[in-house]
């Protein structure tokens, strides 16, 4: 960690939302009382920054004021959507006719925290993003089966289209353990309605 920093408190805007990542963005003068401000120089696009109220990890892009090159303004982006946004998929296959044919093809659910080999939230972050655990799945979807193709498309868009696909919302977590370090982890809700007592799924309101 490098310090903390002296942002202008007029100038902190936040957008929060349940269903996307959370951004934060404000400014920074490169002096403060006629001396060079602490980091000015650190300020720079992919550092993060930790919010302690909320417990968050952010990343940053940067834009210097060109006409005076002496305000930054900062936009932060929760950390989760940020990095997954960048980290890119080819050729995975899950449950398809290509993927059926390996010799050590398991039937892929969704989740399925005893055997990872035939879970497709671990197929898609274990080569890419190991860094990243699940921390939650909704009981009523974690055995759901479906196929997927994924190719040059980042894990956060992948994982959006099996939300879409299966009806359910990610959600990404980046706040800090007990010795500072940052945690990663997702947590997968169910969105649609369920029948305490035959089971059935779907849309529905009247029960």
């Amino acid at each position: 960690k490098l310090g903390q920093l002296k942002a202008n408190a007029e100038s902190i805007e936040l957008v929060d939302k349940f269903n996307d990542a959370s951004e934060l963005s404000f400014t920074i003068n490169k002096y403060t009382d006629g001396k060079l401000t602490p980091l000015w120089d650190k300020i720079v696009d992919f550092k993060l920054v930790y919010c302690k109220e909320w417990d968050t990890w952010f990343e940053i892009t940067v834009e210097l004021d060109e006409a005076t090159e002496t305000v930054k303004t900062v936009f932060c982006t929760q950390l989760g959507k940020a990095e997954l946004s960048q980290i890119m998929l080819y050729g995975v296959e899950i449950n398809t006719e290509e993927d059926i044919e390996r010799e050590d093809y398991k039937i892929s659910i969704l989740y399925d925290r005893i055997d990872p080999e035939a879970s497709i939230l671990n197929r898609i972050l274990r080569d890419k993003a190991p860094h990243y655990s699940i921390e939650y799945v909704s009981t009523s979807i974690a055995r759901i089966q479906r196929s997927f193709s994924f190719d040059d498309i980042s894990i956060y868009d992948a994982l959006q289209e099996i939300g879409e696909e299966i009806g359910c919302l990610f959600i990404f977590h980046s706040n800090s353990g007990e010795n500072g370090k940052i945690q990663r982890t997702i947590s997968v809700y169910d969105l649609q309605q369920n029948c305490n007592n035959c089971g059935h799924r779907g849309e529905f309101t009247d029960k």
